[in-house]
């Protein structure tokens, strides 16, 4: 079969070959059907939702609203840019769906282009139109299905599915303070904390429970758009330094029981008084309508799960407490048991690895282990109350793959059950209402990802999503996709790293000769890259330089997750050297083994992978030649609170760490080819970073070359300008490797 050759607009595709598959996939409430966001697989910028009639075998199209194809995103506010940026939600024209909890309710909630249209009764009709222009964010709908609830200008609102009421205003007092949101998570919570969320419902939609930011002790950041014909364009934002305030975060709950919308709804706040310099982790309802609240200190050794009984007025009473001498690991495994309302689900690293416990909800206390072992749980997709069973995934066989598992939380001595077999990577989308089947993806190295329905019982796949395959094998059949090797090397340290190598000779057990080489890294914590997915077979700027003859490794340092405490927490206090130390390590046993030439090697990255590629030329400029490093820490007092502070500290407690593990500390050894690549209006790495390093480069007469994308945040998005900086990448290695 005759390939493609690879190109530059080749790499810059999202998304990547193999991987334009459905999104956000639910069972409808009566299991008949199934539901998802894609696009038709010849126009991928046009996404709609699809159902699957599971009687018939035929997919439609359920928001099918007239002029669908023809709705254009209408300049969504800066906030919602940043907040779907951060989702990694892909624009128009459906955004997102919600059913209604409630089985009963066949309610659905649209929202395209921040328009939210409601299907009940087999009809879809208009519920919200964003006539002035404002956005509409984070729509969410009661469990009840009988309100929505969003945050427009600042301030949350709600309105009903079933009557045609005007939208009730719900809160007050921040739409004209400009530092105050209501119902919004802030920029540490949706960038480093996981929690996107600044709003949640109670299970019997009488509650909704809010974040109140305000971020007025915070001073204003800001960017000016030097690249835009108006001069007077800046945006600006409250980020909060490392060593530097935070925003001050409060909760409320918001009482709905009223039936009368004219008056305001009653608000039960939390008093959070006796808490200083504290993090809101995480927020939830409890089945007896108390709150579940997470609290994290500032040094984020000590996370604490409060239980408040506000109807009762009743003060905080602490249910748990985490403490540890590193860090603590913010997670999404804590549940609620509505048919067993006297336990909960939670997890904790306290052995060195995340596992689940059952805690008793009166008291706290630990009631028995459900998992332990050298392995990591990694997520819950659901909890089948009916037979007391909890579905979870994790990497318990080995590191590389990760399998969906079950355990029942009432047995005296809980027993591990695996359900997925195939060697790979599953994910799990969604379990039907009576728990039997679920949603599943399945993919590996060999194996392109597949969609297919799972009965769980029987550990048995009873349908594959043909037509979701026969659009994924289009995108795949025209390339020659190497498939990369994966293995285990040991470091100075005794450590066992996983490596994942691209070479052009990848059939053939001998090399023909030592090869140019270039390190693919990452290298920070929260992230594993190397596992036995198809997602390594389709990095497209690998495969496009291995065709080019250059041999490509990807390895997984110390401080990459899902691999325990002791592993991840390597780096504290100390960032960008143990992680090159186990990337030189890598390089070395290639040279050993006759496939990399010594003097040919180079590295790249973006984010922590530009502050790795950087390091690398400055620290261990004998081994690496060249570097291309995106959007680079430089300085780690540049960077946010929450990230920096969990692995650095302070600056004032650790200024030698701090010193130390910038690239300008080290910047005089510099003598290889430096290439930086940033965008003047990144809002998360500011270029102030690269700012500073070339700052030193200059005063250390050193050469480097730049590429700045004056429009670009954190990454380039545009089509023209992913293509350019692929280009100018490309140019660069071939020139000096």
């Amino acid at each position: 079969m005759l390939y493609r050759q690879i190109t530059s607009i080749d790499v810059i595709q999202i998304p990547a070959p193999g991987f334009n598959l459905p999104e956000s996939i639910q069972f409808s409430p009566d299991d008949n059907i199934v539901t998802y966001i894609r696009a038709p697989y010849q126009f991928l910028s046009t996404r709609q939702l699809y159902a699957y009639d599971l009687r018939i075998d035929k997919e439609f199209i359920f928001s099918d609203l007239k002029n669908a194809d023809e709705v254009i995103e209408t300049n969504p506010s800066k906030e919602e840019q940043s907040r779907r940026g951060r989702q990694h939600l892909l624009t128009t024209p459906v955004t997102r769906y919600q059913w209604a909890k409630n089985q009963t309710q066949s309610m659905l909630l649209i929202t395209m282009d921040n328009t939210l249209y409601i299907y009940y009764n087999k009809e879809i009709r208009l519920l919200v139109d964003r006539s002035d222009q404002t956005s509409i964010m984070d729509c969410k709908l009661s469990p009840d299905g009988k309100l929505v609830a969003y945050v427009q200008n600042c301030e949350i609102y709600c309105i009903s599915t079933i009557s045609s009421a005007e939208p009730r205003q719900l809160t007050f007092d921040a739409r004209n303070c400009p530092c105050k949101t209501n119902g919004l998570a802030e920029f540490i919570a949706q960038e480093e904390m996981d929690r996107h969320d600044g709003f949640w419902w109670s299970d019997d939609s009488c509650f909704i429970a809010f974040t109140q930011v305000d971020g007025s002790n915070v001073p204003v950041l800001r960017i000016s758009h030097l690249g835009s014909e108006d001069p007077d364009h800046i945006d600006e934002y409250r980020y909060p330094f490392a060593g530097k305030a935070n925003v001050h975060v409060t909760v409320g709950i918001i009482d709905l029981r009223n039936e009368n919308n004219q008056k305001q709804p009653i608000i039960h706040w939390v008093d959070l008084s006796k808490f200083k310099d504290y993090y809101i982790a995480r927020v939830d309802f409890f089945p007896d309508n108390s709150l579940a609240l997470q609290i994290e200190n500032r040094q984020q050794t000590k996370l604490q799960l409060y239980q408040y009984d506000f109807l009762n007025k009743k003060p905080l009473k602490l249910l748990i407490e985490e403490i540890s001498e590193l860090w603590i690991n913010l997670h999404d495994l804590f549940y609620t048991l509505k048919k067993t309302p006297t336990q909960f689900i939670w997890a904790s690293e306290r052995t060195g690895y995340m596992h689940l416990e059952l805690h008793d909800y009166n008291s706290g206390k630990l009631i028995k282990i459900l998992t332990h072992g050298n392995w990591v749980v990694q997520r819950i997709p659901d909890i089948d109350e009916d037979n007391s069973i909890i579905y979870f995934l994790a990497n318990r066989e080995t590191p590389l793959e990760t399998h969906l598992y079950s355990v029942n939380y009432n047995d005296d001595v809980p027993k591990i059950d695996r359900i997925t077999q195939e060697s790979g990577t599953h994910i799990v989308y969604c379990f039907n209402h009576t728990h039997q089947y679920c949603i599943t993806q399945w993919s590996s190295i060999d194996q392109y990802p597949i969609i297919r329905m799972l009965d769980v019982k029987k550990k048995e796949i009873i349908k594959t999503f043909d037509h979701i395959k026969q659009g994924v094998l289009r995108t795949i059949e025209q390339f020659h996709l190497v498939k990369p090797k994966l293995f285990p090397i040991l470091n100075r340290n005794n450590d066992t790293l996983y490596c994942a190598l691209y070479t052009p000779d990848n059939e053939q057990d001998r090399y023909q000769t030592p090869y140019p080489t270039l390190v693919s890294v990452y290298g920070g914590p929260r992230l594993q890259r190397v596992a036995n997915s198809w997602s390594l077979r389709s990095e497209m700027r690998c495969q496009r330089l291995v065709e080019a003859g250059y041999v490509v490794l990807c390895l997984d340092n110390r401080g990459s997750s899902n691999r325990g405490v002791a592993f991840e927490s390597s780096i504290r206090h100390n960032m960008g050297h143990i992680e090159l130390d186990d990337q030189i390590d890598g390089v070395q046993y290639l040279i050993k083994q006759g496939i990399t030439d010594e003097k040919r090697v180079g590295i790249f990255g973006w984010s922590y992978g530009g502050y790795m590629s950087a390091m690398a030329l400055v620290r261990a400029s004998d081994i690496f030649k060249i570097g291309i490093a995106g959007a680079p820490v430089t300085h780690w007092d540049g960077y946010d609170t929450h990230y920096t502070e969990r692995y650095m500290g302070t600056p004032e407690e650790n200024p030698y760490g701090y010193e130390t593990s910038s690239i300008m500390y080290h910047v005089n050894n510099l003598k290889g080819h430096l290439m930086i690549i940033h965008g003047l209006i990144d809002e998360n790495v500011h270029f102030r970073h690269s700012a500073r390093l070339i700052n030193a480069l200059i005063r250390a007469n050193k050469p480097y070359e730049l590429v700045i994308f004056p429009n670009e945040q954190h990454a380039p998005r545009r089509c023209d300008e992913r293509v350019y900086m692929e280009e100018r990448m490309f140019e660069f290695i071939r020139k000096y490797l």
